[in-house]
């Protein structure tokens, strides 16, 4: 691993550190008689002449002065490109609620499921979302974030095509899963580079893009749905959709904090130059970078050394935190909603036509997204996240009272409620859910972030999997009242540990959100 005190980035500080004994020179020779006084001026003439290299906090405090900012293009351009990857995610997270009423139509020719069939056509992407949070820690510890989607985005293409050609359902349910790893690899990777290279005024900004891309891509299938396409047909577009940002993702860097881990700092300064322009002085960052990485004791480019330090009491009481947020997140409705999204509306009677709701649904969550993408750098994460989910807890409590009531028949002229309390309900879900997913990367050190994000996506696909997969065994033991009621109960206790625990991180770099965590531990315990 690089040493940062033999590095070439602590020229600053060596500079400095000779300039008072320089000065103290001046001082000394200029005592000596006054022959010497011309001497002495010339000495210090030549000490103001030479230039010096500022400090780290000087090197910041000209650039703001001169108002050099950091270029964006090339930021909003990597953004999008891991945008296309996250709307290829979300059409395989949204393709089996748009499609099951195919699957399961007695009267169909084609490839027909039943009952415990349709549970794991409904869950199975999220198991194998599980086995890509496994497989993808060891590979963003090797290969990077960008090396990572280059291997894994063909595989994600060839499983459409297995899918959309599937001769039987077991290939088809096979299809489904390994898609589901290669997607489980995909977020969690595309969120994090999007988080590494992003500068800290846009990171919350160009993080929400990602969500919002997800988004759309949820959307695009249920449009599909509404469409004369068969779900093989849909399974074809859903192909070439992946494979659209290939070539774009082949001219990007790699991660410059990735690089940094991995000791290849001159990649790392190119990469930065990449991100940030070639008149922005990116020297600062990459110092906070390397000076982050020589705080840790251990070694940051082996997978067993990042696993260590997740449980260090530095990150250990975080990643726990984190943890439990996310499976809780997992269980507040919105994954078992989208994966039974059509039949959940067909059951409400909804007073509209179930594909259509579906459409609407999908473009209420993406105006939740776009207002998230306009206040999350201006208000913070914590309010987004502590306010969207309270409302989140409103919304199921009132859909629960409505199945309820219709079950027991007295819902008569109430048709409209279920559709208004659930698109309420996915607006803020798209305001407060992309907060999570950015404070998961933001919260974890750069040191331990890879092997960190993938324990978090893990969390996450375990219980999706769980949500989706015992949804209908809910329902028939708690009935579907009951079932929006726990949905309630989930999003009323993620805004309570919010409020309690979660610390706000807008306006501040990765390296001085976690700086303090690692340089005082007391200070990390008590938040």
């Amino acid at each position: 691993m690089y040493d940062v005190k033999e590095g070439t980035f602590n020229s600053a500080q060596s500079t400095n550190k000779n300039m008072p004994a320089k000065n103290m020179e001046s001082r000394n020779y200029s005592s000596d008689d006054m022959d010497n006084n011309k001497k002495n001026v010339d000495v210090e003439a030549e000490c103001v002449a030479t230039p010096q290299r500022p400090a780290e906090g000087d090197s910041r405090q000209n650039i703001l002065q001169n108002g050099t900012k950091p270029a964006i293009g090339t930021q909003v351009f990597a953004t999008l490109v891991m945008a296309l990857l996250q709307v290829s995610a979300g059409t395989a997270l949204a393709f089996s609620g748009i499609t099951l009423p195919q699957l399961t139509d007695p009267q169909t020719n084609d490839l027909f499921l039943n009952q415990t069939q349709t549970a794991f056509f409904g869950s199975l992407g999220h198991l194998g979302g599980t086995v890509g949070c496994c497989v993808s820690g060891p590979l963003l510890v090797k290969l990077g974030r960008r090396v990572t989607l280059l291997v894994t985005l063909p595989i994600t293409v060839a499983s459409w095509l297995s899918l959309a050609l599937s001769p039987t359902v077991w290939l088809l349910l096979t299809s489904r899963t390994i898609l589901g790893i290669t997607v489980g690899i995909t977020i969690s990777t595309t969120y994090l580079y999007t988080l590494e290279i992003a500068y800290k005024d846009v990171r919350g900004t160009l993080s929400g893009i990602i969500s919002l891309a997800r988004i759309a891509g949820f959307l695009f299938v249920s449009s599909l749905g509404v469409s004369k396409l068969d779900w093989r047909q849909m399974g074809f577009v859903c192909c070439g959709v992946s494979a659209l940002p290939f070539f774009s993702l082949i001219f990007l860097p790699n991660s410059p904090r990735w690089l940094v881990t991995q000791g290849r700092l001159s990649e790392a300064q190119k990469a930065l130059v990449f991100f940030r322009g070639k008149h922005y002085d990116s020297e600062p960052e990459l110092q906070d970078m390397t000076q982050h990485i020589s705080n840790v004791d251990r070694k940051t480019d082996n997978l067993w050394q990042q696993v260590r330090l997740l449980f260090e009491p530095t990150t250990a009481h975080m990643v726990l935190l984190l943890t439990v947020l996310t499976f809780l997140v997992t269980m507040n409705g919105s994954f078992a909603i989208t994966s039974y999204l059509v039949p959940i509306f067909q059951a409400a009677e909804v007073s509209l036509d179930p594909y259509t709701s579906a459409i609407i649904f999908s473009i209420v969550r993406i105006f939740g997204t776009l207002v998230h993408l306009c206040v999350i750098d201006r208000l913070g994460r914590k309010p987004l996240i502590t306010i969207s989910y309270f409302l989140c807890s409103l919304c199921m409590a009132a859909y629960g009272v409505y199945l309820y009531m219709h079950k027991t028949g007295n819902a008569s002229g109430m048709g409209w409620i279920p559709l208004t309390t659930a698109m309420i309900f996915n607006f803020f879900i798209g305001i407060g859910q992309p907060a999570f997913s950015v404070m998961n990367g933001e919260l974890l050190p750069t040191s331990c972030r890879s092997i960190g994000t993938s324990a978090l996506s893990l969390s996450l696909n375990v219980g999706a999997f769980i949500a989706s997969y015992t949804y209908p065994m809910t329902v028939e033991a708690l009935g579907e009242h009951g079932t929006f009621w726990l949905f309630s109960g989930a999003n009323a206790t993620i805004t309570f540990v919010s409020v309690v625990a979660l610390p706000e991180t807008r306006g501040r770099s990765l390296e001085e959100i976690t700086g303090n965590q690692l340089n005082n531990r007391e200070q990390t315990i008590e938040l």
